[in-house]
């Protein structure tokens, strides 16, 4: 079975230490507030995101989801101005890919 949270974390990079003690499959993430330079990872998880910036270059919103490295997965390419992603999931006892976990805000 597949052990998924979604969480408005309101800033990726002042919950590191929050995220790191979950332990799940596949953790949703919303408003995580990273620029396209932030360099951010946690260990034995993909990191897939998609992160904004307003007009004075401030981050704002964005959205990540963090895959397990155990956790057979492909990213899915999203054509959307949304803020998005999206992973495509091998649920145990199934050779197939669903296209089941996304986050948008």
């Amino acid at each position: 079975m597949a052990c998924v949270v979604s969480w408005n974390c309101r800033g990726f990079r002042s919950k590191v230490c929050h995220i790191k003690d979950l332990i799940y499959d596949c953790i949703a993430l919303q408003e995580t507030y990273l620029k396209p330079a932030d360099i951010s990872k946690i260990k034995r998880y993909s990191l897939v995101r998609k992160d904004n910036e307003n007009e004075s270059g401030r981050a704002s919103g964005g959205v990540a989801l963090l895959v397990s490295h155990d956790t057979p997965s492909s990213v899915i390419t999203l054509h959307t101005n949304l803020q998005a992603v999206a992973v495509g999931y091998v649920f145990q006892f199934s050779n197939y890919l669903h296209p089941i976990l996304a986050t948008e805000y």
